[in-house]
């Protein structure tokens, strides 16, 4: 059905709000940037401030196209596009500051801890939340049907792996009295941790299985499982370690399959 005037002249009056304060954060995000280009000690603490900014900004453009959905009955895809873009890019660029890595051993961010000290556990948290939230919201708007539903698997993974290497894991080890301040919100980031890196590798199965086929798709399984070990292997959990094991062994057997499926074509090829 086509868009009348008045659906038209609606929304023009009610997204204005919307996108300007859409425009303001832009704005201020930039400021902060030529800023914190001045200050390199603290650029990693204005690069956490902007992250904040661009989660909200990410909402908004949600926001956006839900209100020309309800208005205009259209989803709005370019403020979503938009949205998923400024949410990457964030947390590409903490991922610069403390490691896009998710091999490595868990203690192995130290030197990457030591410039991040004034930013406590609990907003750690809460930032990787806030990601996460602003990404369930962009993900279940676009819809199923989507061209960019397959690019949300990338995103989780590197979700989990900013989880990982923004938490002080030795920190955590030595913080067991329930009364520290730091206790309940480490505890909290832990099962972050664990259910984020579950739902990367739930996405990245579901995009292997209905889409790709792809045996790239099941090596970045492969990884997320290897990490789960490692990190059930630091909280000493048993059933959670034994049950990604079974995991990790099924998924390799696939990997070397496909693998080998695809040498022996082209050994017949060249024949």
């Amino acid at each position: 059905m086509a868009v009348s005037k008045e659906q038209k002249q609606l929304f023009a009056q009610m997204i204005k709000p919307y996108k300007t304060c859409a425009e303001d954060i832009k704005k201020e995000i930039s400021t902060l940037k030529a800023v914190s280009r001045k200050n390199p000690k603290l650029e990693p603490y204005f690069t956490f401030k902007i992250s904040v900014l661009s989660v909200q900004r990410a909402n908004t453009l949600v926001l956006m196209s839900r209100l020309s959905q309800e208005i205009q009955n259209i989803k709005n895809d370019s403020y979503l596009n938009d949205a998923r873009r400024e949410v990457n890019g964030q947390i590409g660029d903490i991922c610069k500051i403390v490691g896009e890595d998710i091999d490595a051993g868990l203690t192995d961010n130290q030197e990457a801890m030591a410039t991040i000290v004034e930013f406590k556990p609990v907003q750690r948290l809460h930032l990787l939340q806030g990601f996460k939230q602003a990404l369930e919201a962009i993900k279940t708007s676009m819809g199923q049907t989507s061209k960019w539903r397959w690019s949300f698997p990338d995103a989780h993974l590197k979700l989990t792996t900013l989880a990982r290497n923004l938490l002080d894991f030795k920190q955590f080890d030595r913080t067991k009295d329930p009364n520290d301040e730091n206790y309940r919100p480490l505890q909290e980031y832990m099962r972050f941790l664990q259910e984020e890196s579950h739902l990367a590798a739930e996405e990245f199965r579901q995009k292997y299985e209905l889409s790709t086929k792809d045996v790239s798709d099941l090596q970045r399984l492969q990884r997320i499982f290897e990490f789960q070990k490692r990190l059930f292997t630091f909280t000493g959990q048993r059933d959670e370690l034994d049950r990604v094991q079974a995991r990790l062994d099924n998924v390799k057997e696939m990997v070397e399959s496909l693998i080998g499926d695809k040498g022996d074509k082209k050994g017949k090829k060249k024949k």
